[in-house]
């Protein structure tokens, strides 16, 4: 039984995908590996976040390729959880409906034999919401959307929630004077 070792080992690894890069260490990681029903075994770096090990034994070797190519390293992250109104939930009135959704969720994925090579490099991707997803982040394009995420968290917060208050105050004030004429 020949041993074949088909992926690179990366220098070092997050111990955790919530750690920081500046706390990344080098890691031995473990080892996947497939064996054949040729006699084949391949073997491969699996890095410590990963989810699953992508270990498989008596795989046909006509099947090997396709196995290689679909062979994932992957982590999901959670998002935050949010009411919505989508359109998908409506309540047979033709009117969307109102549903409770997760925000901003994802994974982190490698697809070590991928014929895109950004893909074979970690990369994130983030599920804005429904099938709406921001793709093959790197670490510098995920910390410009959390960037960008605050800045847009700042601006619904110092900005539209007063315009939004002083909107609602005035309509108030001037609808119910208003509404109060129309129905003397």
């Amino acid at each position: 039984m020949a041993t074949t070792s088909v992926a690179p080992k990366p220098a070092t690894a997050a111990r955790s995908v919530q750690q920081s890069a500046s706390n990344a260490t080098t890691s031995p990681g473990q080892t996947w590996s497939i064996s054949t029903t040729g006699g084949f075994t391949l073997t491969g770096y699996l890095p410590p976040w990963a989810d699953e090990d992508p270990s498989a034994t008596d795989v046909p070797l006509e099947k090997l390729s396709i196995k290689l190519i679909d062979l994932a390293h992957w982590r999901p992250f959670d998002g935050q959880r949010m009411r919505i109104h989508h359109p998908a939930h409506a309540d047979g009135d033709g009117q969307p409906g109102e549903c409770e959704e997760s925000v901003l969720d994802g994974h982190i994925a490698c697809y070590p034999y991928s014929d895109d090579p950004a893909e074979r490099t970690p990369y994130a991707n983030v599920r804005v919401v429904d099938d709406f997803w921001l793709n093959n982040l790197t670490p510098e394009g995920l910390t410009k959307l959390a960037t960008q995420l605050r800045a847009q968290a700042h601006h619904l917060e110092t900005d539209l929630a007063p315009i939004l208050e002083q909107a609602r105050s005035d309509w108030t004030a001037h609808q119910i004077e208003r509404a109060n004429h129309v129905l003397q």
